[in-house]
């Protein structure tokens, strides 16, 4: 199992935060979870061909799990679970309308991830933690880089999902 490059995963989404990187596939309307893995990469994670959850990007094709925000979520709940070769976390839900849980602040770092999930349940949305700060309410918590509506350091609360989806990344892998 490797060591997450936080730092590089940091410096990547800092710096194609706003303008996507051009040696990616960029999907204008649905970005996220693309430019999340490619930080993931950015911070040291390899391919992973997992029989029924892979996770990689080759040529400008790439997996369901790459791209995909539910699926992502899939591959790291699978990969966590079967201490498995791959991105591993630990995990932590979270009301998006209720103050953040101090053990949840307490466990996230700059480069780890944050999902969404709306009403139905469905994971539909990836983020990463790019530094803390207050937000708009006065609280303190994660500020984030996405794409799909691209921004640098805003807040991690999404008023249109329910649930978020902390990911504190343990371990990746760190050969193909």
């Amino acid at each position: 199992m490797g060591q997450y490059q936080r730092q590089d995963a940091w410096r990547y989404a800092m710096r194609y935060g706003i303008n996507p990187n051009p040696n990616y596939i960029y999907f204008e309307d649905d970005d996220c979870t693309n430019f999340v893995s490619q930080c993931l990469r950015a911070g040291g994670a390899q391919n992973h061909y997992h029989p029924t959850h892979p996770w990689w990007y080759l040529d400008g094709k790439m997996s369901l799990s790459w791209s995909v925000a539910s699926s992502l979520y899939w591959y790291i709940r699978v990969s966590t679970e079967e201490d498995e070769s791959g991105i591993r976390a630990q995990t932590f839900f979270q009301s998006t309308s209720r103050p953040l849980k101090q053990d949840i602040l307490d466990a996230i770092q700059p480069a780890d991830l944050i999902q969404y999930r709306d009403a139905g349940g469905v994971v539909r949305h990836s983020s990463i933690i790019t530094g803390f700060g207050y937000d708009d309410n006065g609280e303190f918590g994660p500020l984030v880089t996405q794409h799909t509506s691209n921004a640098v350091n805003i807040s991690w609360r999404k008023g249109h999902f329910t649930t978020a989806i902390f990911h504190h990344i343990i371990g990746i892998n760190s050969a193909e």
